[in-house]
């Protein structure tokens, strides 16, 4: 039986984190997702959680070599966002996207998952 696929989501600001963690649990119950609050420790938590899917601001190399990831714009308080843009790499899957919704998170998550498999 194949593990529960992890999540890892350090995105600004934290309350999006915590929705997003909240709707990953609603619609994959079976995953394991994790908050960091802030990204300056992903590296260190990308060895330790060793997630299938980082759902972050900043997302580095390192930790780009090594799992799926998802990279959001970060908001800014001294600019209007009315969408916010996303980078999305998963298993050769590789887009950005304009208006980042949770379906394009649980899509990167399904293809992880696939490797699980």
């Amino acid at each position: 039986m194949p593990s529960a696929p992890r999540v890892l989501i350090s995105i600004e600001p934290s309350m999006y984190a915590e929705v997003l963690a909240f709707s990953i649990g609603q619609h994959r119950p079976e995953a394991e997702v994790s908050v960091l609050r802030t990204s300056e420790g992903l590296e260190d938590a990308v060895l330790g959680v060793r997630p299938h899917l980082v759902v972050a601001n900043r997302v580095p190399g390192t930790v780009r070599e090594k799992t799926f990831w998802v990279q959001l714009d970060e908001p800014r308080a001294d600019e209007e966002i009315e969408r916010l843009g996303a980078e999305i790499s998963a298993d050769g899957y590789s887009t950005s996207v304009n208006d980042v919704t949770t379906a394009h998170v649980l899509a990167a998550l399904d293809r992880a998952e696939k490797e699980l498999v």
